[in-house]
């Protein structure tokens, strides 16, 4: 799945990186980052979700507050909008003018943000309750991937097996947040992409009539445990983007 899921992908807890202000407002300032070039409508329908970045260039078929979410390095959960957001889908393809990294293409979003929906917004540091990912007490039991990602997800439901390849910590723990009201944190202090299994058919109860994919929800958090993590809750301040203004309707491509 890696970049195309929602919650890996988006969803990260990460400092704000603000940008240059235009030159026009500072003089010898340099222009804030943008893409060369872009598309950029609305759907209200409910497509098939994709994310993906490739050597600057974005393709971003997702919820309007996922998108403002991710320019801005934050879990969707920690963005404060409009209550019409939540119904709202960006269709952005979007083409850097030379290969970048994709902390330039956050910044890329961010100026295609506001100059297409003349996004504002502001920042608020809030004392949250949330869930931390931390190592096990015996430490954790991950193999270091040989892969350079994006990070995949598999879920097997005839085995209920949940499989991670090449993820990061962080793009773990950005997976998880949207099982838990305000997030989770990522306090193992591990660098690298691992792959690991989680195995549910210990944990399931056989007399429960739910979906394999809705079973594993509420047993995740002991799954994890196999691999030698854990999450526990705890108190931390957490960056939230509070939306300032947003149009409704892009301006024309």
């Amino acid at each position: 799945m890696g970049v195309a899921w929602p919650a890996a992908i988006g969803f990260l807890i990460a400092a704000h990186e603000g940008f240059a202000q235009p030159a026009a407002a500072a003089q010898g300032a340099a222009a804030p980052p943008a893409f060369e070039a872009a598309s950029v409508k609305m759907r209200y329908d409910r497509p098939d979700l994709v994310f993906r970045v490739e050597h600057g260039n974005l393709t971003c078929l997702m919820g309007l507050k996922y998108t403002i979410a991710w320019a801005y390095g934050v879990p969707v959960l920690q963005v404060t909008a409009p209550d019409w957001v939540r119904e709202a889908v960006t269709e952005i393809f979007a083409k850097a003018a030379s290969p970048v990294t994709e902390d330039q293409v956050r910044l890329m979003l961010q100026t295609l943000l506001a100059d297409r929906f003349k996004l504002r917004v502001h920042h608020e540091i809030k004392d949250t309750a949330i869930v931390a990912l931390m190592a096990g007490k015996d430490g954790p039991r991950l193999k270091p991937s040989n892969g350079q990602g994006p990070w995949e997800r598999k879920f097997d439901g005839s085995k209920y097996r949940e499989t991670f390849t090449a993820v990061t910590m962080k793009e773990f723990v950005a997976f998880l947040a949207q099982y838990y009201n305000n997030g989770t944190l990522d306090r193992t202090e591990l660098a690298g992409r691992y792959d690991f299994v989680l195995d549910y058919r210990g944990l399931i109860d056989s007399a429960e009539q739910k979906p394999p994919n809705v079973a594993i929800i509420g047993l995740r958090r002991e799954a994890i445990n196999q691999v030698g993590l854990q999450l526990q809750s705890v108190r931390a301040p957490l960056d939230f983007v509070v939306v300032d203004h947003l149009e409704k309707v892009p301006t024309a491509n």
